[in-house]
């Protein structure tokens, strides 16, 4: 049965490691799983994972806490990854003119050899005559994949860690053209549907040290922000505090003390898989 498999969202970052299980319930989610790690601040170095042995050992020690059969979704850093917008190939293309419009396409839009890509396509959000074509190194995707393999679990689904505050945000019944900010020990993450070519995005703590110099240089001034950030810190002023678990229905003590380390985490739980 669907219902009985929990959804597992996997957010690994330098500095800690998050996980969050949910169950679908007739009347809303029910939460079943949280747990968090601490992690060195070196874990990934650009989005790669460093001294791999460590982390397995930490997720064997994780996954031994969940059900044999789980749908497991990992967020992967989007410093690997490359994402460009093309229009819909004609209608008349199907099985390999469709394969060779996206492998032609990826030519003209990336500067990397298409055969040293993993790609993925999809309609775009905003516009039904686009696809958003997303592409890493297979190096990149092998490296995070090993990891996970070796612990004992294959993901479901690997999406951009951005992507989780998109889903996130419906869910929580937010204004569809609210921004959400996450910040991490060492970078941002942020999701605008106000921008529309550039709805998500990320940078380094160095490019923007405060979030008033992020929204100064990155973010719509107009747009109203829901803040969350793993430092437990309290909200910028001008920002309303982002509550992940009122995403779920269904919650039982104990519960963690700082859910907004969770949220990321969250996010990819509620990630519908690809169809």
């Amino acid at each position: 049965m669907a219902f009985q498999t929990w959804q597992v969202g996997l957010d690994i970052q330098n500095g800690q490691l998050c996980a969050i299980g949910i169950q679908r319930r007739r009347n809303g989610w029910q939460l079943r799983h949280w747990w968090q790690h601490t992690l060195p601040h070196d874990t990934l170095r650009n989005g790669l994972v460093q001294r791999q042995e460590n982390l397995i050992a930490v997720l064997q020690q994780w996954q031994r806490l969940l059900p044999a059969k789980i749908s497991l979704r990992v967020g992967f850093p989007p410093q690997l990854a490359m994402q460009r917008q093309l229009s819909l190939p004609p209608i008349s293309l199907r099985g390999a003119g469709y394969h060779n419009y996206i492998q032609a396409a990826a030519k003209r839009l990336f500067p990397i050899d298409p055969q040293t890509l993993a790609m993925d396509f999809r309609t775009d959000k905003h516009s039904a005559n686009q696809l958003t074509l997303t592409a890493t190194r297979k190096e990149a995707l092998h490296n995070w994949l090993q990891c996970l393999q070796q612990a004992g679990r294959v993901p479901q689904v690997v999406d951009l860690t951005p992507s989780a505050l998109s889903v996130l945000s419906p869910v929580l019944g937010l204004e569809p053209d609210v921004t959400l900010v996450h910040r991490l020990h060492d970078h941002w993450l942020w999701y605008s549907p106000r921008q529309r070519e550039h709805a998500w995005g990320w940078c380094p703590l160095d490019e923007a040290e405060t979030f008033s110099l992020l929204q100064q240089r990155y973010l719509s001034a107009e747009s109203v922000v829901h803040y969350s950030s793993v430092l437990g810190e309290l909200p910028p002023e001008g920002t309303q505090a982002l509550s992940p678990f009122t995403a779920l229905r269904f919650l039982q003590p104990p519960l963690p003390a700082a859910e907004s380390m969770y949220t990321l985490a969250l996010g990819l739980a509620l990630r519908p898989e690809d169809r």
